[in-house]
């Protein structure tokens, strides 16, 4: 009976680990830099290991904004930005705009 539980909690300990591995993989997989952080508690965050140079001076990225999560594509000569997924159009970035700041980040 003893070795029965030594096996088992041995079992146990070891998929523990397994998992708390691949969870913190998983959590690698994304470099959230902060960009703003309001005295409300809420922050704006983009994704570093998401951003993409496109054609014509566009990067991708994905952005938190408050409570949710986005993808944004940006046209680093012209200051525009939008969000993939919504209707597609190209809107400017205003100046000292959490985008804005994101702009400053990711735009060479």
């Amino acid at each position: 009976m003893k070795r029965r539980i030594t096996v088992l909690i041995s079992a146990l300990i070891l998929l523990m680990s397994a998992t708390l591995f691949l969870l913190r993989e998983d959590a690698g997989a994304a470099d959230w830099r902060l960009v703003r952080q309001s005295s409300y508690g809420d922050a704006s965050y983009y994704d570093a290991e998401s951003v993409k140079r496109l054609e014509g001076q566009v990067v991708s990225f994905r952005a938190r904004l408050g409570a949710g999560e986005y993808q944004y594509e940006m046209r680093c000569g012209k200051k525009e930005a939008r969000l993939i997924g919504e209707n597609g159009k190209w809107y400017p970035i205003a100046n000292d705009s959490d985008e804005d700041l994101i702009y400053k980040a990711v735009c060479p």
